[in-house]
């Protein structure tokens, strides 16, 4: 079964095929010291991390696109005046920065390698075939509750698999004589409803880059406090998004019949329990090597999930090669050298991006003045709950402008979190700061969603978050503002 922008179901994309053996050996050694710093937290696990973080964006810098290489550029100014401001006290935490950038870019690298199991497998793509050939009726809740569950597997790889599935959906489905607008108005509602979804995982699931970040960023913050209310908001969403989805159809429809234009009908597809089973037993795997990493060690269970997603996709591909007609020793061993040869390092030019705008936040964090900052906070008398509620509202607005949320999280996070006398929680925190984040996700023309739609559909970014999604962002950010402050009062 072909993909648009993938190739057939198995292959990978040409242009990941274009990787030196140098920068995926520098790639997989990065991941590898990661680990090692997750594990120990040993002072020579840091140095390593620091130094093959450098050497990744050196070797990598000609892979890396316009938006990698201006963020190296602004890295080295930042760093250049840290050791100028800092003298002889700004190696250490210079690395120790440079160590939690690596740890981002590890992190995007080996979570995307999940995605060489999702290509590759057949019961994903009849799931994804199965969630945008639904009827109109329960078209909204498949894609965005398909998007949403899938998110958590494959992070933005669901995006890479279901866009084009969508695009190519909404073609097939459009007749010779019927007019443009249906094509478009389909697609509109379909490509909403799946970014809408994705988006609002990352609030809640141990797998979402956003909570490695988030919580990394915010020492104290806890995954037991900020999952809980994330559903809470994730699952008000869903009736959000779905009410406005009808009433966008509903308006479709009136101005298509008075064009005297009738609607057909749609039969979904067979629903399908093994292949939804098969993806659930890889959920279930992944799950269950990072609690069993977890139980051994004492890393937070969202770094147990990036250390088991690389095993993991190994046990599928070999499942996957079992479950041919007849086994293929070959393939597998071509998809297993591929992992890391191909997989891990072709997620590398995100990778830097997380990796390079998170270390710029958490450097810039550390050079400004915390002392005023306070004085200022505390001299206007600010209250905790509005500073939640405006970090969940910053992070949006800077990503329209083009800053990376990645930057503006980890600087107000590490900034906020220096002045103790705010009396901020620090789970209250963490969950405002995914807000923004989530809420970016849907309404930044900058935001990765709105780039890897633009890459895989040709969708604008500005058509994607500010005309298709504009009023459901502007709901979504209210939604999460009462949620806000409703846990403050039960929390606080």
């Amino acid at each position: 079964m072909a993909i648009e922008g993938l190739g057939e179901a198995g292959s990978a994309p040409k242009a990941r095929q274009e990787i030196g053996g140098w920068f995926a050996l520098i790639c997989c050694a990065l991941c590898l010291s990661v680990i090692w710093t997750t594990l120990s937290d040993h002072a020579a696990a840091h140095m390593a991390s620091a130094v093959l973080f450098v050497l990744f964006c050196l070797f990598g810098v000609r892979r890396f696109g316009l938006r990698e290489r201006a963020l190296m550029i602004i890295a080295l100014m930042a760093t250049a005046y840290a050791l100028w401001r800092l003298q002889s006290g700004a190696l250490t935490p210079i690395v120790q920065d440079l160590s939690r950038g690596a740890y981002l870019a590890a992190f995007m690298m080996l979570m995307s390698s999940l995605r060489d199991g999702a290509f590759s497998s057949r019961s994903v793509l009849k799931i994804g075939h199965y969630l945008t050939n639904q009827p109109p009726s329960r078209r909204y809740f498949a894609l965005h509750v398909g998007g949403h569950f899938i998110g958590t597997l494959l992070n933005f790889s669901a995006i890479s698999l279901l866009g084009p599935l969508v695009l190519r959906g909404a073609r097939a489905a459009q007749a010779p004589d019927s007019p443009k607008e249906l094509f478009e108005i389909r697609l509109r509602r379909q490509i909403s409803a799946l970014s809408r979804g994705f988006s609002w995982f990352n609030l809640w699931a141990p797998t979402a880059i956003a909570q490695a970040v988030v919580l990394t960023t915010v020492p104290g913050s806890r995954a037991s406090i900020i999952a809980p209310v994330g559903l809470t908001i994730a699952f008000i969403l869903l009736w959000v998004g779905w009410a406005e989805d009808r009433a966008t159809g509903y308006r479709a429809r009136m101005r298509l019949a008075q064009e005297g234009f009738k609607l057909s009908g749609v039969e979904a597809p067979p629903f399908p329990f093994k292949s939804l089973l098969r993806f659930l037993s890889v959920a279930a795997g992944l799950l269950g090597l990072a609690l069993l990493v977890y139980s051994v060690s004492s890393i937070p269970f969202v770094s147990a999930i990036m250390i088991a997603a690389v095993p993991l996709t190994a046990l599928w591909l070999t499942a996957q090669s079992v479950s041919r007609e007849q086994m293929d020793p070959v393939w597998l061993q071509q998809k297993l050298w591929q992992l890391l040869q191909v997989a891990i390092p072709s997620g590398s030019p995100e990778a830097a991006t997380l990796g390079l705008a998170g270390y710029l936040g958490i450097l810039g964090a550390s050079l400004v003045s915390h002392e005023a900052i306070a004085d200022y906070l505390l001299a206007i008398n600010i209250s905790p709950l509005f500073v939640y509620i405006a970090v969940s509202g910053i992070i949006p607005l800077a990503s329209c402008i083009g800053l990376p949320p990645m930057m503006i999280v980890t600087f107000i996070g590490g900034l906020l979190v220096s002045i103790p006398q705010l009396g901020l929680d620090p789970s209250l925190l963490g969950l405002s700061l995914l807000v923004g984040w989530a809420v970016n996700l849907t309404g930044s023309p900058f935001s990765a969603t709105s780039l890897l739609l633009s890459r895989v559909v040709s969708i604008p970014g500005t058509v994607h978050a500010w005309k298709w999604n504009g009023l459901f962002t502007i709901m979504s950010w209210i939604v999460a503002a009462i949620v806000l402050f409703a846990a403050s009062r039960l929390i606080g």
